[in-house]
This record gives structure tokens, C-alpha cells and sequence, in this order.
């Protein structure tokens, strides 16, 4: 994936990475791996890190994680509420990921798998 990103960079695409959806994602990853992304999100000059630092982004989270009920999926929830606030698309490896998310909600999410990162 940071293949893909470090190819949006350089076309000058902003890009927006919701800060708990990639707290989930780095949680599986090894020591290593969690090394090569923190290094790659550092020259990224296009990609910005969405972090929760207001009421407001706080509320659209709590929006959406109203929706998916008693066991939330917090970094899908982020990467919805930045989506829907953005106006922008979500990118995914995987679209079977998102269907139960996307069944729970009451608008559309505008999804794009991405077959091949690299």
C-alpha cells in the first residue's frame, strides 16, 4: 500500500488517512513494517493524518458509530466519518470488509478496492 501512496504523492493526489483506521491497521502489522510506514507517511508532503482534535470531529465519529451498534468497527467508523465529511471516496484492499459496515448505515459509501498496491 505505501507503493500506491508514495504514487499519489508524487502525481500531487491528497490523500487523507483517518488516525484510528490506521492505529487498526498498524495493530497487525510487525515492528518492521509499522518502521517502513511511519517513514514513508513522513515524506509524504499530500497525505494528511485526520485526527479527532475537535467536538465536531468527534460528534461525526459518534454519528457513525451509532449505526454500527453494540460491537463498533472504530477504524471503519473514522475512515466513514472522514469520507462523509471530505466528500471523498474510500479506498480498500478489500470490499467483503466493508459490507457489513456499509448495510448498517443509511447513505451509500462511495468504496474503491484496490486490486494490486503496488
Amino acid at each position: 500500500m505505501h507503493a500506491l501512496l508514495l504514487a499519489y504523492d508524487e502525481h500531487d493526489l491528497r490523500t487523507t488517512v483517518p488516525a484510528l483506521t490506521m492505529a487498526v491497521a498498524e495493530a497487525a502489522l510487525t515492528p518492521d513494517q509499522r518502521l517502513i510506514l511511519s517513514g514513508t507517511l513522513k515524506i509524504l508532503s499530500n497525505v494528511w493524518i485526520a485526527f479527532i482534535s475537535d467536538e465536531e470531529e468527534s460528534a461525526r465519529l459518534a454519528d457513525v458509530l451509532t449505526y454500527l451498534g453494540d460491537t463498533p468497527d472504530t477504524g471503519a467508523a473514522h475512515a466513514v466519518a472522514v469520507a462523509q465529511h471530505l466528500d471523498w471516496p474510500i479506498l480498500t484492499m478489500s470490499m467483503k470488509r466493508w459490507e457489513p459496515i456499509a448495510a448498517l448505515l443509511p447513505y451509500r459509501l462511495d468504496l474503491f478496492e484496490i486490486k494490486d498496491p503496488n
